[in-house]
C-alpha cells in the first residue's frame, strides 16, 4: 500500500466517524431484526412439513440461480440509492495522488458498501435455514460476487468520458449477463441430462448431484471475478480529469441553446436524492396498487370502482407539491435577482404538476384498453386530478421551509418544524368528493361532476395562483428570513 493510498483511507475514515449516525444503527437492526424474525417464523412454521419432507441435496442447485437472480434487481437499487465517490475532489487533484492509487481506493470502499452485503447476507441467512449450512456461504460469496460486478460497473459508468467509453460498458455487460446465465443453468442441464429429465432432478434419489452445483458455482464465480478485475482496470485507464469536457459541465439541461425553465422541473427530481427516492418510491407503489386493484374479483366485489386510480394519477404531484418553493429557498438570493416572477414559477411549477399526473395517467392505458376501467373514469379523474387535487397545494409556496437536498428520504422529517400543516387536511377534501360521487352518483352524472369540477379548477388556477402569489409578495421579507434561518 502506497503512502497516497494510505492518506486516502485515513481522511475517508475520519470522514466516516465525523457522519455517524446512530440513527442509521437503529434503522438497520430494526429492518434486519424484521427480516430475521419473518425468515425464523416461516422456518419453523413450516417444521413439521420440513421434517416429513426434507429438502433434497439437488436444491444446491438453486444456489448460483438465486445469486444470478438478483442481478437486475441490484442494478437498479444502485442506480437510486447508492452514490459513492468515482472521482477525485478539488483538495485531493491537488496532491500527488496516482490514478491507480484513487482506483484501489474506490475498489476498496465499494467493496465495504451497505448495498453490496445487504442482498447476499439476506439471501445467505434464508439458505442457512432451508439448506446445508456450506450453501449459505456458497451463497454469500456468489450474492456479493454479483452485487460487486454491478456496483463496480455503475463506477466505469458514472466516471465514463463519453460514449467511446461507454458502448464497449454496455457490450460486456451484456455479455457477462449472458455468460453467468448460461453458467448457472448449466448446471440443472447437465443435471437433467444425468437424471433423465428435469422432474427427477429434486428427487430424494438426486444426492449424486452435488458435484455439478460445486462446479456451476466455482464457474460463476470465476466469471465474476474476471469480470470485476476486467471493470476495475477499466475504471484505471479512465481519464481521471479532462479539463475540456469540465467548463461546459455545469448546464448539462439546454433547451434551444439556452437553460430551459421546464427542465429544470426535472433536474430537480433527478439530482435531489430526497425527492428523487420519494418520487419514484411513491409512483412504483401506486401503479402496482392501482394494476392490482382492477383485477376482476376486487371489482366485483367494489362495484367496479377502482380506489386506487385517483391516488395512481395525483399522488406523486402531490409528494413534490408539498414542498412548492422548498427547493428554489437554497437559493432565493440568486432567484431574486433574475427576471422570473413568483407567480410565473408557481405557474411553470402548476404546469408541470399537471404534466406528471398526465404521464402517471398514461401508465393505467392498459387498464382501459385490456382489464376493462372506464375510459370515463380514467379521463375524469385525470382532470380531477390537475383541477381540483393539485391546484390548493400551490399556496403551500407561503409555508413552505428550505429543503435538505441531498438527505435522505427515509425516516426524514427535515422540515417538518413540528408544526401541524394544514394542507395535510385539504387533500382529504377532493378525495371525499371523488369517493362520494362515485359511490352514491349514477354512472353518468359522476363523471360528469368529477369531469366538471376538473375544468373548473383548470380555468381558475391562473386567478387563484395570482392571488397566491400575491400573499407571498406581502410575506416574502418574513418568509426569506425563515430560510435563512432553517
Amino acid at each position: 500500500m502506497t503512502s497516497a493510498l494510505s492518506e486516502i483511507i485515513r481522511l475517508w475514515l475520519r470522514q466516516k466517524r465525523h457522519d455517524f449516525r446512530w440513527q442509521q444503527i437503529f434503522l438497520t437492526v430494526y429492518f434486519g431484526g424484521l427480516y430475521v424474525a419473518m425468515v425464523v417464523g416461516f422456518y419453523y412454521g413450516m417444521h413439521d412439513e420440513l421434517a416429513a419432507h426434507p429438502v433434497p441435496s439437488a436444491a444446491v442447485l438453486l444456489v448460483p440461480l438465486a445469486a444470478v437472480g438478483v442481478q437486475f434487481g441490484d442494478l437498479f437499487m444502485k442506480l437510486f440509492w447508492r452514490r459513492s465517490p468515482v472521482e477525485m475532489d478539488d483538495y485531493l487533484r491537488t496532491r500527488p495522488v496516482a490514478n491507480t492509487d484513487w482506483a484501489r481506493f474506490v475498489l476498496f470502499d465499494t467493496s465495504l458498501g451497505t448495498l453490496q452485503w445487504m442482498l447476499a447476507l439476506m439471501l445467505a441467512f434464508v439458505a442457512f435455514f432451508f439448506l446445508p449450512w456450506w450453501s449459505a456461504l456458497l451463497a454469500l460469496v456468489l450474492t456479493f460476487s454479483v452485487s460487486m460486478v454491478n456496483a463496480l460497473f455503475q463506477n466505469c459508468w458514472r466516471r465514463a468520458p463519453g460514449n467511446e467509453w461507454t458502448l464497449p460498458l454496455v457490450f460486456g455487460y451484456l455479455v457477462w449477463t449472458g455468460l453467468m446465465w448460461a453458467v448457472s443453468v448449466g448446471g440443472f442441464v447437465l443435471a437433467a441430462v444425468q437424471t433423465g429429465g428435469m422432474d427427477e432432478v429434486f428427487s430424494n434419489a438426486t444426492s449424486g448431484l452435488l458435484p455439478y452445483a460445486l462446479a456451476s458455482s466455482a464457474a460463476l464465480l470465476l466469471v465474476n471475478v474476471l469480470a470485476a478485475f476486467v471493470l476495475h482496470r477499466y475504471f484505471t485507464r479512465m481519464k481521471n480529469h479532462n479539463e475540456e469536457m469540465h467548463a461546459p459541465a455545469a448546464s448539462p439541461v439546454h433547451s434551444f441553446g439556452q437553460v430551459s425553465l421546464w427542465s429544470i422541473e426535472w433536474v430537480q427530481i433527478l439530482r435531489s436524492k430526497r425527492l428523487r427516492v420519494s418520487f419514484f418510491l411513491i409512483a412504483g407503489i401506486f401503479i402496482l396498487n392501482t394494476y392490482l386493484q382492477q383485477q376482476p374479483t376486487i371489482q366485483g366485489d367494489m362495484h367496479g370502482i377502482n380506489i386506487m386510480l385517483l391516488f395512481g394519477i395525483a399522488f406523486p404531484s402531490i409528494i413534490l407539491a408539498q414542498w412548492v418553493l422548498g427547493v428554489e429557498a437554497n437559493f432565493f438570493s440568486g432567484i431574486w435577482t433574475k427576471p422570473w416572477p413568483v407567480e410565473g414559477i408557481l405557474r411553470r411549477k402548476y404546469m408541470f404538476f399537471c404534466a406528471i399526473c398526465g404521464v402517471m395517467a398514461l401508465c393505467f392505458l392498459p387498464c382501459v384498453i385490456w382489464m376493462g376501467m372506464s375510459p370515463w373514469s380514467w379521463f375524469c379523474s385525470l382532470l380531477f386530478s390537475c383541477g381540483v387535487f393539485v391546484l390548493p397545494f400551490m399556496a403551500t409556496c407561503l409555508f413552505s421551509s428550505r429543503m435538505d437536498l441531498f438527505a435522505s428520504a427515509f425516516f426524514n422529517y427535515q422540515g417538518g418544524n413540528k408544526q401541524l400543516n394544514f394542507f395535510s387536511f385539504i387533500m382529504f377534501i377532493p378525495m371525499g368528493i371523488w369517493f362520494a360521487a362515485y359511490y352514491f352518483v349514477p354512472s353518468p352524472w359522476s363523471h360528469l361532476i368529477i369531469g366538471g369540477l376538473g375544468i373548473l379548477g383548470l380555468l381558475l388556477h391562473r386567478p387563484y395562483i395570482h392571488w397566491v402569489s400575491n400573499i407571498w409578495h406581502r410575506r416574502r421579507y418574513k418568509i426569506m428570513e425563515r430560510w435563512l434561518t432553517e
